[in-house]
Protein backbone atom coordinates (compact mmCIF):
# COMPACT_ATOMS: atom_id res chain seq x y z
CA UNK A 1 0.00 0.00 0.00
CA UNK A 2 1.23 3.43 -1.14
CA UNK A 3 2.02 6.11 1.55
CA UNK A 4 -0.65 8.95 2.02
CA UNK A 5 -0.24 11.78 -0.52
CA UNK A 6 0.27 15.14 0.28
CA UNK A 7 -2.51 16.92 -0.14
CA UNK A 8 -3.22 19.46 -2.85
CA UNK A 9 -3.59 22.92 -3.53
CA UNK A 10 -7.22 23.54 -3.65
CA UNK A 11 -7.87 26.48 -6.51
CA UNK A 12 -10.81 28.50 -7.57
CA UNK A 13 -10.85 29.02 -11.35
CA UNK A 14 -12.94 32.81 -11.21
CA UNK A 15 -11.09 34.47 -14.11
CA UNK A 16 -13.03 33.91 -17.31
CA UNK A 17 -15.14 36.59 -18.94
CA UNK A 18 -18.34 35.51 -18.70
CA UNK A 19 -20.34 36.27 -22.26
CA UNK A 20 -23.46 34.05 -22.11
CA UNK A 21 -23.85 35.69 -18.16
CA UNK A 22 -23.63 39.04 -19.27
CA UNK A 23 -21.15 39.94 -16.69
CA UNK A 24 -18.92 37.96 -14.22
CA UNK A 25 -20.26 35.75 -12.43
CA UNK A 26 -17.63 35.42 -9.38
CA UNK A 27 -19.77 37.19 -6.97
CA UNK A 28 -23.10 36.08 -8.49
CA UNK A 29 -25.40 34.52 -5.65
CA UNK A 30 -26.84 31.82 -5.19
CA UNK A 31 -28.95 30.71 -1.72
CA UNK A 32 -27.31 34.10 -0.44
CA UNK A 33 -24.41 33.58 -1.09
CA UNK A 34 -21.27 34.58 -4.27
CA UNK A 35 -21.18 31.09 -6.12
CA UNK A 36 -17.45 31.74 -5.58
CA UNK A 37 -18.08 31.77 -1.94
CA UNK A 38 -19.45 28.52 -2.39
CA UNK A 39 -16.89 26.94 -4.06
CA UNK A 40 -13.81 28.48 -1.40
CA UNK A 41 -15.86 27.08 1.52
CA UNK A 42 -16.01 23.39 -0.18
CA UNK A 43 -12.62 23.14 -0.29
CA UNK A 44 -11.91 24.72 2.73
CA UNK A 45 -14.00 22.29 4.30
CA UNK A 46 -12.52 19.26 2.10
CA UNK A 47 -9.37 20.24 4.29
CA UNK A 48 -7.32 21.64 1.47
CA UNK A 49 -5.20 25.07 1.78
CA UNK A 50 -7.60 27.48 -1.11
CA UNK A 51 -6.64 30.33 -3.53
CA UNK A 52 -8.63 32.00 -6.58
CA UNK A 53 -7.28 32.32 -9.68
CA UNK A 54 -8.30 35.97 -10.82
CA UNK A 55 -8.29 39.21 -12.83
CA UNK A 56 -11.13 40.61 -10.80
CA UNK A 57 -10.73 43.62 -8.30
CA UNK A 58 -11.83 43.41 -5.21
CA UNK A 59 -12.18 39.97 -4.65
CA UNK A 60 -9.76 39.53 -1.85
CA UNK A 61 -12.31 41.11 1.04
CA UNK A 62 -15.53 39.54 -0.24
CA UNK A 63 -13.56 35.66 -0.41
CA UNK A 64 -10.94 35.82 2.91
CA UNK A 65 -8.25 34.06 0.37
CA UNK A 66 -5.35 34.94 -1.58
CA UNK A 67 -6.03 35.96 -5.22
CA UNK A 68 -3.89 35.72 -7.98
CA UNK A 69 -4.03 36.54 -11.63
CA UNK A 70 -3.71 34.16 -14.68
CA UNK A 71 0.51 34.85 -15.19
CA UNK A 72 -0.48 34.26 -18.86
CA UNK A 73 -4.06 36.02 -19.32
CA UNK A 74 -6.36 35.54 -21.87
CA UNK A 75 -5.71 31.64 -22.90
CA UNK A 76 -8.75 30.51 -21.03
CA UNK A 77 -9.00 27.82 -18.15
CA UNK A 78 -5.68 25.97 -19.15
CA UNK A 79 -4.11 29.33 -18.46
CA UNK A 80 -5.31 29.42 -14.89
CA UNK A 81 -4.16 25.92 -14.28
CA UNK A 82 -0.62 26.86 -15.31
CA UNK A 83 -1.02 29.58 -12.97
CA UNK A 84 -2.51 27.33 -10.14
CA UNK A 85 0.22 24.47 -10.78
CA UNK A 86 2.70 27.47 -10.64
CA UNK A 87 1.38 28.51 -7.28
CA UNK A 88 1.33 25.11 -6.00
CA UNK A 89 5.30 24.41 -6.85
CA UNK A 90 5.69 28.01 -4.93
CA UNK A 91 3.98 26.56 -1.53
CA UNK A 92 4.99 23.19 -1.41
CA UNK A 93 1.98 21.35 -2.95
CA UNK A 94 2.14 18.18 -5.28
CA UNK A 95 -0.71 19.37 -7.25
CA UNK A 96 -3.94 20.96 -7.25
CA UNK A 97 -7.55 20.24 -7.09
CA UNK A 98 -8.86 22.58 -9.54
CA UNK A 99 -12.59 23.99 -9.28
CA UNK A 100 -15.09 26.44 -11.02
CA UNK A 101 -16.01 29.49 -9.28
CA UNK A 102 -20.06 28.56 -11.28
CA UNK A 103 -20.70 25.18 -9.78
CA UNK A 104 -23.27 26.14 -6.64
CA UNK A 105 -23.93 22.59 -5.89
CA UNK A 106 -20.49 21.20 -5.55
CA UNK A 107 -20.00 19.11 -2.66
CA UNK A 108 -17.18 18.26 0.04
CA UNK A 109 -18.09 14.70 0.02
CA UNK A 110 -17.49 14.36 -4.07
CA UNK A 111 -14.05 16.55 -3.53
CA UNK A 112 -12.87 14.16 -0.95
CA UNK A 113 -14.15 11.29 -3.58
CA UNK A 114 -12.05 12.52 -6.17
CA UNK A 115 -8.89 13.18 -4.57
CA UNK A 116 -9.21 9.68 -3.20
CA UNK A 117 -8.77 7.95 -6.36
CA UNK A 118 -5.60 9.75 -7.24
CA UNK A 119 -3.06 6.74 -7.45
CA UNK A 120 -0.44 6.92 -10.22
CA UNK A 121 -2.75 9.19 -12.51
CA UNK A 122 -1.67 12.48 -13.76
CA UNK A 123 -5.35 13.93 -13.48
CA UNK A 124 -8.63 13.01 -11.88
CA UNK A 125 -11.62 13.78 -14.23
CA UNK A 126 -15.29 13.24 -13.33
CA UNK A 127 -17.15 12.39 -17.24
CA UNK A 128 -20.77 12.30 -17.56
CA UNK A 129 -22.79 12.15 -20.67
CA UNK A 130 -22.02 15.75 -21.63
CA UNK A 131 -18.69 14.73 -21.68
CA UNK A 132 -15.66 15.77 -19.06
CA UNK A 133 -15.80 18.11 -16.58
CA UNK A 134 -11.91 19.77 -16.32
CA UNK A 135 -12.81 22.10 -14.13
CA UNK A 136 -13.54 19.94 -11.02
CA UNK A 137 -10.60 17.69 -10.67
CA UNK A 138 -7.25 17.08 -10.03
CA UNK A 139 -4.16 17.77 -11.34
CA UNK A 140 -0.72 16.64 -10.02
CA UNK A 141 2.28 18.19 -10.41
CA UNK A 142 3.38 16.10 -13.09
CA UNK A 143 1.30 18.12 -15.92
CA UNK A 144 2.85 20.94 -15.91
CA UNK A 145 4.82 20.62 -19.05
CA UNK A 146 1.33 19.11 -20.70
CA UNK A 147 -0.27 22.41 -20.12
CA UNK A 148 2.52 24.03 -21.25
CA UNK A 149 2.66 22.43 -24.55
CA UNK A 150 -1.07 23.13 -24.80
CA UNK A 151 -0.91 26.82 -24.01
CA UNK A 152 1.49 26.99 -27.04
CA UNK A 153 -0.58 25.39 -29.50
CA UNK A 154 -3.25 26.52 -31.47
CA UNK A 155 -6.06 24.41 -29.33
CA UNK A 156 -5.70 25.83 -25.89
CA UNK A 157 -9.02 23.70 -24.79
CA UNK A 158 -8.49 21.42 -21.75
CA UNK A 159 -10.14 19.10 -23.24
CA UNK A 160 -6.99 19.13 -25.50
CA UNK A 161 -5.26 18.88 -22.72
CA UNK A 162 -6.93 15.75 -21.18
CA UNK A 163 -6.06 13.85 -24.17
CA UNK A 164 -2.21 14.23 -23.37
CA UNK A 165 -2.82 13.26 -19.65
CA UNK A 166 -2.99 10.10 -18.05
CA UNK A 167 -6.58 10.66 -16.73
CA UNK A 168 -8.69 8.35 -14.13
CA UNK A 169 -11.94 9.17 -15.59
CA UNK A 170 -14.64 8.43 -12.78
CA UNK A 171 -18.09 8.05 -14.31
CA UNK A 172 -21.01 10.18 -13.58
CA UNK A 173 -24.37 8.33 -13.36
CA UNK A 174 -27.20 10.50 -14.30
CA UNK A 175 -29.84 10.81 -12.07
CA UNK A 176 -28.19 8.88 -9.25
CA UNK A 177 -29.52 9.61 -5.90
CA UNK A 178 -25.54 8.74 -4.07
CA UNK A 179 -22.46 10.45 -4.33
CA UNK A 180 -22.85 11.18 -8.35
CA UNK A 181 -25.79 13.63 -8.75
CA UNK A 182 -26.74 16.24 -11.37
CA UNK A 183 -26.80 18.87 -9.05
CA UNK A 184 -23.67 18.52 -7.79
CA UNK A 185 -22.44 19.53 -11.62
CA UNK A 186 -25.00 21.58 -12.19
CA UNK A 187 -23.23 24.62 -14.48
CA UNK A 188 -24.27 28.12 -13.77
CA UNK A 189 -23.42 29.93 -16.96
CA UNK A 190 -26.45 32.34 -17.91
CA UNK A 191 -28.57 34.36 -15.86
CA UNK A 192 -31.54 31.88 -16.32
CA UNK A 193 -29.67 28.95 -15.02
CA UNK A 194 -29.43 31.10 -11.51
CA UNK A 195 -32.72 31.32 -11.23
CA UNK A 196 -33.13 27.39 -12.08
CA UNK A 197 -30.56 26.99 -9.09
CA UNK A 198 -32.74 28.95 -6.94
CA UNK A 199 -35.80 26.89 -7.57
CA UNK A 200 -33.43 23.52 -6.66
CA UNK A 201 -32.26 25.25 -3.48
CA UNK A 202 -35.47 25.82 -3.05
CA UNK A 203 -36.74 22.22 -3.21
CA UNK A 204 -33.93 21.33 -0.48
CA UNK A 205 -34.50 21.21 3.32
CA UNK A 206 -31.82 23.38 4.36
CA UNK A 207 -29.11 25.73 2.44
CA UNK A 208 -25.82 24.97 3.10
CA UNK A 209 -22.58 25.25 2.06
CA UNK A 210 -21.27 21.30 0.21
CA UNK A 211 -23.57 19.32 2.62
Amino acid sequence: MKGAKQEPFGVVLAGGKSRRFGTSKTLAKVGGLPMASRAVAVLKRAGLFVGVISSEDGLNEALGVEIRADVEPEKGPAGGLLTALEWSKQIGRSGVFLLGCDMPFMSVKVVRALLSMRDDHSAVIPISIRGAEPLCGFYDSSCYPKVRQVLDSQDKSMHSLLGLLKVREVPIIEGSEGLWTDQVFFNVNTREEILVAERMLAQQKSIEVGE
